[in-house]
This record gives structure tokens, sequence and C-alpha cells, in this order.
């Protein structure tokens, strides 16, 4: 048999046990004694005052017991085994239920789905609970969606909210999920306290190896005074040792935005685990049309992956979703990756002129403007317009979306607080330095951790100082997608470019970064739950072949800064005359206009639509995986007004448009970790680890978990037990008050008459 305590603090109310004593040894102080002639008719004998003594002892026992028996009620005892078992029939529960949600769940290599299992188990379980049972309910996703937070009797409600869970998408953390149950559980009263885990057997939502999360979940179970028991069913019942497995990765975009009947490179890896070498099918899709022209036949080797790319213009302006797909196979859910594209008229771009001329063509903007807008272009993909660098102000940045600082002197502070506002809010930048700047002006701008210049400069140098000669561009160098069209083997004449003069840059500030892109693309620009502004790395995504860099990119808040060695006229080098510039400096803007459209995000982050000044945020409405409608709310400011959905907790394509209009509409896609795609098994050993001091009990069926669960129903609570002993004490206490009052007076009466001698002498010598 064994007992514990609901509400252990509740014992520090023992203290009351002392007011008795007190009581009583207040009653015993000692008074003035005035003697008085009738006095002898009261005085008891001493017989009948040790009987009075005792009983009032007696009757303080009774008061200190009948406290200390209603302390230990309200701390809520209980009891296990033993005769006490005869009163456990009537226990309850409270019972958080956890459904992995992850897209392994949507395996369809059975008739019915791990996740349909999960539903149904959960379902044929809640059949046997009774009333006073409560239950909570998890969506144990790459974020923790609490669909019932606070523990309900309400069964009915529960079993619509597992009918209206989710598909499976994306991946899940099933030990963040059990850290959330358990807290949900220290919140509730019932003896019996169960997080029961449907999941499908995978080791990666587990994250065994992760030390931290599984101590803090022993923490907090140590915490309540029923320690809740974790329950994992594996409701997939599938040996996926020899299970293949073909999957799509993440789609990398050569820019989020563009304009129509320019091109747009798509690039992503199809995988296969286990299995043999086979020819797979993979198609572009456009808004989910099929382009049958853009379906390819591929070899995807065992445990292996190859990389797909497709190039694609869209002929109008609009909102778009371009999806790489597979043919379909036992796993749906990684069959396609998803992107939105921004397709818009042209972009609005600032050239401030450092070294304007009366003849253009010796401006420091000349091959620039001439490049991206030039004369005669009625509809140019970029509208460029060029400022002088004394009159440039933040006025100049009202509906730009990039900036480029020609071979400009130096920036003043308002100019620097002009820009830092206009690339946190979205913007791009681009630094071109040339033989005009003050170094020392420009590296004032320098912060590792906030600063506008990503890298400094450090002094120029020449070609003639080096024995290599020419020094052109190292291709190897160009692995960003937006520049890897300008390789040897797939550009014209970029990587040709001779530099006669360049600035150094000091790359110590810049980590390595193999593909030139990945920490750039992993900034998020804006914290989602703090709001603050983020900075990532600067990265160098061109060299030149002294090893220098060519280029350097940040990305700073919403919007990204590259900063080049050149100016980009053709003082120093002859990248302005080849063919490749024009390409070049489309890419560049419409990759840095494309870092503020937002539309492609990880999960949890916000989404952002930019709205017009007479649009309000209430007049739209996000729709998400599932046609689940959401309500957005504003953001932004007066200068970039926002309609936005704070938080995304399910990952695919969402659509925003305005209410009551579904036919226009801006897409997004919240991306997901594809590692889900590793169907290996939680192996026996990490079992072992998990199921370690009593925290985990892994089962298949319902009749295996209510048998060993019976031993814990076996459980009951004692207050009530306890109460009822308050309450005799309590009659007890009564009757003994009542027999001591009687029985003082039933003494007085039994005292024999007083002598009448006596009595005068006391009345004389009382007078």
């Amino acid at each position: 048999m064994s007992f514990g305590l609901l509400n252990g603090l509740m014992l520090l109310g023992l203290a009351a046990v002392a007011l008795p004593v007190i009581v009583h040894l207040i009653s015993k102080r000692k008074f003035d004694v005035v003697q008085w002639g009738a006095m002898q008719f009261l005085e008891l004998g001493r017989r009948t005052r040790r009987r009075i003594r005792i009983e009032e002892l007696l009757l303080m026992l009774l008061r200190i017991g009948m406290l200390a028996v209603l302390v230990f009620a309200l701390a809520r005892p209980w009891a296990q085994g033993g005769w006490l078992s005869s009163f456990s029939s009537s226990t309850k529960r409270d019972v958080v239920f956890v459904i992995d949600g992850s897209y392994s769940m949507g395996w369809e290599g059975k008739a019915v789905t791990p996740h349909a299992a999960a539903i149904q188990w959960a379902h044929e379980l809640l059949a046997g609970f009774r009333g006073g049972d409560t239950v909570a309910l998890l969506d144990a996703r790459d974020a923790v969606r609490t669909v019932i937070d606070s523990p309900t009797s309400d069964f009915a409600t529960v079993r619509e909210k597992l009918d209206e869970l989710p598909d499976p998408s994306g991946s899940s953390d099933l030990a963040a999920a059990s850290t959330e149950a358990v807290k949900i559980l220290s919140r509730t009263t019932n003896l019996t306290r169960h997080v029961i885990v449907l999941t499908d057997g995978q080791s990666l939502p587990w994250q065994p190896g992760n030390e931290a999360a599984w101590i803090r979940l022993d923490d907090l179970r140590t915490e309540p005074s029923v320690k809740p028991q974790i329950w994992v069913v594996d409701v997939a019942g599938r040996d996926t040792r020899n299970l293949d497995n073909f999957s799509v990765d993440r789609i990398e975009l050569s820019r989020e935005m563009t304009v129509p009947d320019f091109p747009i490179r798509i690039r992503t890896s199809v995988h296969q685990s286990g299995g043999v070498a086979t020819r797979r099918r993979v198609s572009l899709e456009v808004n989910g049309q099929r382009l049958d022209e853009k379906t390819l036949q591929i070899n995807v080797p065992a445990n292996g992956s190859t990389p797909v790319e497709f190039e694609h213009r869209f002929p109008t302006v609009g909102s778009y979703v371009v999806s790489v797909v597979l043919d379909p196979d036992n796993l749906p859910g990684d069959n396609r990756a998803d992107a939105a594209v921004v397709v818009q008229d042209g972009v609005p771009v600032l050239l401030v002129d450092g070294d304007p001329q009366l003849d253009p063509v010796q401006s420091e903007t000349f091959f620039v403007k001439a490049g991206l807008t030039p004369l005669g272009n009625r509809s140019p993909w970029v509208s460029a317009r060029v400022v002088d660098h004394r009159d440039f102000d933040a006025a100049d940045l009202e509906g730009r979306s990039v900036v480029f600082l020609c071979n400009v002197p130096d920036i003043d502070e308002a100019q620097q607080a002009a820009l830092e506002d206009f690339v946190g809010h979205g913007g791009g930048l681009v630094f071109a330095p040339g033989d005009r700047v003050n170094q020392a002006s420009y590296n004032s701008m320098h912060n590792a951790a906030e600063g506008l210049l990503p890298l400094k400069l450090v002094e120029t140098d020449t070609e003639e100082a080096h024995t290599l000669r020419p020094i052109n561009v190292d291709s190897e160098s160009l692995q960003a997608l937006w520049l890897s069209g300008f390789r040897t083997e797939s550009g014209i004449d970029f990587v040709r470019s001779r530099f006669a003069t360049w600035w150094r840059l000091d790359a110590t500030a810049a980590p390595p970064a193999p593909d030139g892109e990945s920490a750039i693309e992993g900034a998020t620009g804006v914290d989602a739950l703090s709001g603050l502004r983020e900075y990532g790395p600067p990265v160098i995504q061109a060299r030149l072949e002294t090893g220098d860099p060519l280029v350097v990119a940040r990305q700073y808040g919403a919007g990204m800064i590259v900063q080049l060695a050149v100016p980009l006229d053709a003082d120093w080098s002859t990248l302005p005359s080849r063919n490749d510039f024009v390409p070049f400096l489309h890419e560049l803007v419409f990759r840095l206009a494309g870092q503020s459209s937002g539309r492609n995000v990880e999960i949890g982050m916000p989404l952002q639509l930019e709205i017009t000044s007479e649009e309000t945020a209430q007049q739209w409405s996000f729709t998400g995986p599932g046609d689940r409608h959401y309500d957005a709310r504003p953001a932004g400011d007066d200068q970039r007004p926002l309609a936005e959905l704070p938080r995304t907790d399910l990952a695919g394509v969402y659509r925003a448009h305005p209410q009551g209009d579904e036919n226009r509409e801006e897409f997004f896609v919240v991306n997901f970790d594809r590692s889900e795609s590793d169907l290996a098994p939680l192996e026996q050993l990490d079992r072992q680890q998990l199921a370690g001091e009593d925290r985990i009990t892994f089962v298949d069926t319902v009749d295996e978990f209510m048998e060993a669960t019976r031993g814990e129903a076996s459980r009951t609570e004692l207050w009530w037990l306890l109460m009822l002993a308050v309450l005799g004490i309590l009659v007890f206490e009564v009757v003994m008050t009542r027999r001591l009052v009687q029985g003082g007076h039933e003494s007085l009466e039994a005292q024999p008459p007083p002598n009448p001698s006596n009595s005068a002498t006391t009345t004389r010598q009382t007078t």
C-alpha cells in the first residue's frame, strides 16, 4: 500500500492545532479572588474538580484532533492498494492526447493512414471515459498546436476537435509536445494523470539525443504531487526498415520577385531513401497546373539525390505558386515542394551618382541606367531614376525598391538614417565604391552587429601587384542561385571581366558559406516573437581569382545589402562592356527587390501583405491549408501599411484575398523541415533511453493501455473519509461540552447543605 498528498502545502495549516492549547492556557490565568458570603455554596469538592480538569483536557485534545484531521483532508491524501482498493471504482483521471501531425503520419501504405488510426484510437479510448474524467488535445507539429488547452469533460467537443484536425504536414517535435502536455496536467486536480502520444514509431520527432529537452521534461514531471505518466502508442504498425521513399527538397528561387517575360530559375533536389537506382518523373506546376513541356525524367540513386532545375517566364503580372512535383508514392507529404513568386510591372530603382557630369557618359551611373532603363524601351523591367549625391535625402527613397550608391564620396548622418530605415523595412541597397569614396567615412558605417556596410574597406589593390594576369572572376565562387547562371559553363562572358583595380575588403568578418547563399536564406529579417529587427552575417557570393571578395551580401532587417568591390563604370574593370553586364544588373535588382516580398517564410513566422493606403487590414483575410480561414490584422506603419497573419502554425500554401473577393489572390508559402522524409524507426536502444526512470511506457493497443493502467485505477482519495472523521469528532466534541456543563451543575446540586455557624462566621469575617 502506498500513500501520497495532492496538496501538500496545506499541511502548513497544522499550525492551527496550537489554537486550542493557547485558548486553554489563557483560560487558566489567575485572577484576583474576592471573598463574599455566598462563595461557599459554589465551591466544588476535590474529586469533582479533578474530573472536570480531565474532561477539559480531553475536550482540548478533541479540538486539536479535529483541526489536524481537517488539515489532512484539505491536503487531499490518496492511497493505493490494500483494503482501500475497494473504494477505487470511481477514480477520475486527466488525460492529454498528443497527436503526431507530421507528414510521415500520412503514409498510405496501408488501408488507413497512421494519422487516421491515431484519431480512431483516441475515439475508442474516449468511449471508456466517465463523468469526472477530463481531456485536453495537442497537435504536435513543427510548433505545438494547442487544440484544447483547458481539460474538459465535454467528450463530444473532444471528438469534434479530433475530427477537425488538419491533414499531416511538416515535421513534429514530440519532446516539446510532451513537455507542453505535462504543463497542462500540472494544473489539473484528478488523482490519475496521463499523457498519451499517438505517433508512427519514427525516430526523428523524438530527438533522443536532445538531453536538455528531456531533462526539462523530467523536471516538470517531478513538480506536481501526482507525477504524470507518459504513454506512447505506435499506431502505424509498420516495419520502416525496408521502406523506400522519394522526396522533393525545398525549392530555391533565383528571385522571389520578377517581371513579365523575364526568366526565373527554380532549383531543388529529388532524394531517395533506401531502394535501388530508379528513374522518376518530375514536373513543374504553376498555380496547380502541370506544364507538360516542363516535365523531366531523372535517375535517382539508392540513398542518394539528383539535382533538378527549371527555368520559367511568367507572361503576366500577378501572384503565383510554382511547384516541383513527383509522381505519387506511399508518402504524399514530401512529393511536392512549393514557392511563391510575385510578378510586377517594373522595379523602381534609385541611382545615387557620386560624380555627376555634364556629359552623361562620364557619370558614375551611366552604364547602370543604360543597362536597366534603356532609351526607347517604353516598358522596361526596371525604372531607374538618377539623383545627385549632394541632393539625396529620405524623400528620394519613397516608392523605390532598390538604391545604388555609385561611387558616392560619403554618407552624412541624415542620409545614413534614411538608408537604415529604408533597408530595414524591406528595401535593397547596393554599395559600388570607387576612387571617390572616403574610406574612413564608409568604414564608420561598418558594425559587426548592425552596420550598413557589410565589410570594411581595407585598401585598393591593382592588377600590376599580382603575377597572375589578367584578374578575372572566379567561376567556382558563383554558387548563389542568382549568380550561378554566369558561371563558365552557363554564362557568356561575365567571368572573363578584367579587373585593373578593386577595393580589398576585410573578409575576416564573413563566415564560410559553401553555397554562398545559405547564411542569407537562414536570416529571417524580423523575429516572429519579439518583432525586433535581425541582422545576418555578411556572406561572400563572388570572388576574384586572387581570392578577394567581389560581391558580398548581408540580411538587414526585412531587406538586404550588397557590397561590391568595384564601381559600376568602366574606370576599374571591363565589366560594363560585357554581354552579361545587363543580365547581371537585372539579377541583382530582382534579387534585392524580391527580398522584401516575404512570400516564402518558415513555420511560425508571420505573413505580411503590403496594401495601399486606401485599404485597411480588416478588408483582407487569409486562407491556409485545409481551407482554414484567418482574419488579417493591421501592421506596419503609415509609410508601409500591412495586412498581417501574426503566426503560421501549419506548413503549406496560404492565400490572402479581400473579404468577399475570392478571385483576387496573393500567395504565400510556409516551408518546413524536409528531414521528416527519413522514416527510420526509433531503435530499441533509444526506446530504452526514453523509457528510463519510468518516464515513458510504449504500448500498441487500447486493451494493452487499459491493462497497464488497471493498477493506477486502484488509487483512491481519502479526504472524504477524513471529513467524515471531522464530522464525528465535532459531534463528540458537542456531546463532551454539554456533558461538562451539565456535570458541573449536578456536582453543585449534590453538595451537602452548608453549616449555619460557619455561614455566620464567614459573614462576620466578611463584615
